[in-house]
């Protein structure tokens, strides 16, 4: 049975209740990828996280209950992030240590994988003078800069389509 609610809900729970049907893993293989998935930025830096995503987590066979015997893939779409990634791997593994404050990861692989990067690499969106002052209009109170950010862009892109 479903769990229903009322009223304001976070971010977080919203995007959580989205991802989980498209997530056939278990429990603790979801909770892992999703927040791998929402810090991605802050774990690769902004220009790689642009190239790059986190694809599974997989746990050996032996160790299921122990979370530090995970193996992240990662793909890549450009092969010059693929050997920075490659490089870097221990770095990431602190990163991701500690965002969960413990070694959650203990292996990354790099798989390339191809895809037109051009869509990801859009140029900003631009919207009629009505519409741009729609927007700023909404956001001008949102207090935390990076949640304006998002919520302008996403702004941009609905107004857009209309």
């Amino acid at each position: 049975m479903s769990r229903i609610s009322f009223g304001p809900q976070s971010l977080d729970s919203k995007i959580t209740s989205l991802l989980k049907p498209l997530f056939q893993g278990s429990k603790k293989e979801f909770l892992i990828i999703n927040n791998l998935v929402k810090n991605w930025e802050e774990i690769v830096g902004k220009k790689y996280a642009k190239l790059c995503y986190a694809k599974s987590i997989n746990f050996t066979k032996a160790s299921a209950n122990n979370s530090s015997q995970a193996k992240l893939t990662i793909a890549v779409y450009n092969s010059a992030a693929g050997f920075f990634l490659e490089n870097n791997s221990e770095y990431l593994l602190e990163k991701i240590a500690t965002l969960y404050g413990f070694k959650a990861v203990h292996k990354i692989i790099i798989k390339q994988e191809s895809k037109q990067l051009e869509d990801s690499f859009k140029k900003e969106i631009k919207l009629s003078a009505q519409n741009e002052s729609l927007l700023q209009s909404q956001i001008k109170d949102v207090a935390d800069k990076s949640l304006a950010e998002t919520l302008e862009k996403l702004g941009r892109d609905i107004l857009q389509t209309k």
